[in-house]
């Protein structure tokens, strides 16, 4: 894993700011550390939709598996790659964590991951 990446959860005050009357969002990291961003077109999935077979394709995120923190890291969280060895186009590159990734004797959690940088 050459890429270096933070992914964080979303946390909303408790009250809103008295002046904008909206809840501010802090975003506390999870996990910080090695991992290796694959664009779509891995992972394969056949579906059926109106009788027609369709291939969908999602991007993945892999952080080590026996990483401080990474075991916390769910569904709706966000992660930044901020360092990209190979490849200085992708960082920093914004996508949100959209399933968990559980497997016996796996090296790398295999998140299910959809960019979301420019939204």
């Amino acid at each position: 894993m050459v890429d270096t990446c933070v992914i964080s959860r979303e946390v909303r005050s408790a009250r809103p700011d008295p002046q904008t009357a909206k809840h501010t969002i802090e975003h506390v990291p999870i996990y910080w550390g090695k991992c290796e961003y694959v664009a779509a077109n891995t992972a394969v999935r056949e579906t059926e939709s109106q009788g027609r077979q369709v291939v969908e394709q999602s991007a993945q995120l892999r952080i080590p598996v026996d990483a401080p923190g990474s075991a916390e890291c769910a569904e709706g969280m966000n992660a930044t790659v901020v360092l990209s060895t190979h490849d200085s186009a992708t960082a920093p590159l914004e996508v949100r964590v959209t399933a968990g990734h559980h497997q016996s004797f796996a090296a790398s959690r295999r998140l299910p991951v959809k960019e979301i940088s420019g939204d």
